[in-house]
């Protein structure tokens, strides 16, 4: 390597390298190559984060539709069939239920036998009380006085049909 002097006048005496040619023509060409490398990470870098942004938005809004039909087949299982369901607090294996024997004989016996109609009136009406619930908590009012009423026809619906809980 050569040493060159520096020229601008300075007193200090520092001396500033100089780099053969070859090198420096290394250095350029080098240069296009190592930026074009750096550009490439960088670019796959904001894809990557651009993708997992958009994946995020989208499992949050497929939860959320998730959740709003597990809650709809809540509302729907109480308001049809009387069947309170918890919703799940952590994953579960699937069980397989078995339909309860003595259930199945009291319903064809049920069938059967025609219904006073005083049980025919209160059955309406607890109809009419949890579909009026079921408005009351998607509008999201206070529900406490229909929950109460509900609760009120179920006890003499059972006093009446002599059903234990």
């Amino acid at each position: 390597m050569r040493m060159l002097r520096n020229t601008a006048g300075k007193s200090s005496g520092s001396r500033r390298h100089a780099l053969p040619y070859s090198v420096v023509r290394t250095m350029r060409t080098a240069s296009p190559s190592m930026s074009n490398t750096i550009d490439q990470y960088r670019e796959a870098k904001n894809t990557y984060l651009k993708l997992r942004n958009q994946a995020k938005r989208e499992l949050i809004s497929r939860f959320n539709e998730v959740s709003n039909e597990l809650l709809q087949l809540q509302r729907e299982l109480l308001e049809d069939f009387g069947e309170k369901v918890p919703l799940p607090t952590k994953g579960k294996k699937p069980r397989h239920t078995r339909a309860p024997k003595a259930g199945a004989k009291s319903e064809t016996r049920a069938a059967a036998v025609p219904l006073p109609p005083k049980v025919l009136q209160l059955r309406k009406q607890l109809e009419g009380q949890k579909k009026k619930l079921a408005d009351a908590q998607t509008a999201g009012k206070v529900t406490k006085a229909i929950e109460d009423r509900i609760y009120e026809l179920e006890d003499e619906l059972r006093l009446l049909t002599g059903q234990k809980s």
